[in-house]
């Protein structure tokens, strides 16, 4: 059975979600620090397997890949090992962060994708494309927002 729990923003566990989201999700050549970014976070949810971390994501009001939203609340980060996918954990990693964000009676919640299947995801739970930028790499990328009731 897997856990979930906050991940605090010091000591090796931090640097090792990190590694997690450059070598699973950003890539190895991505701009952005994926520690820096973490770091700046104001809350991420680890999946655990016992003491191992599977998967993460974070909430963040400093993820604007163009800086225009920045100041605004963003879902970013979100990431699940790869052995441990279609099990439930992205989903999970949502829920937790959808409930934070609620918690602090925010209005609505930003991401950004450039992925085709977290898009579908997206598109499936009732975000709403919002508009398209490029991010620090220079590609294209879509900006999604979600209106919390």
């Amino acid at each position: 059975m897997f856990t979930c729990k906050k991940i605090y923003k010091t000591g090796l566990l931090l640097k090792e979600c990190a590694e997690i989201i450059r070598k699973y999700s950003w890539g190895i050549d991505y701009p952005v620090d994926p520690l820096e970014e973490l770091k700046k976070s104001e809350y991420i949810i680890g999946c655990f397997d016992g003491n191992n971390i599977i998967g993460l994501g974070a909430v963040s009001y400093n993820a604007s890949p163009d800086e225009i939203d920045n100041g605004l609340p963003w879902f970013c980060c979100a990431v699940v090992l790869p052995e441990y996918r279609k099990q439930g954990i992205y989903n999970t990693l949502y829920e937790k962060r959808l409930e934070y964000i609620k918690n602090k009676k925010e209005k609505f919640i930003l991401t950004c994708t450039d992925n085709p299947l977290v898009e579908r995801f997206l598109l499936k739970n009732k975000w709403v494309l919002y508009r398209k930028t490029k991010d620090e790499s220079s590609d294209i990328c879509k900006v999604f927002k979600l209106n919390i009731q």
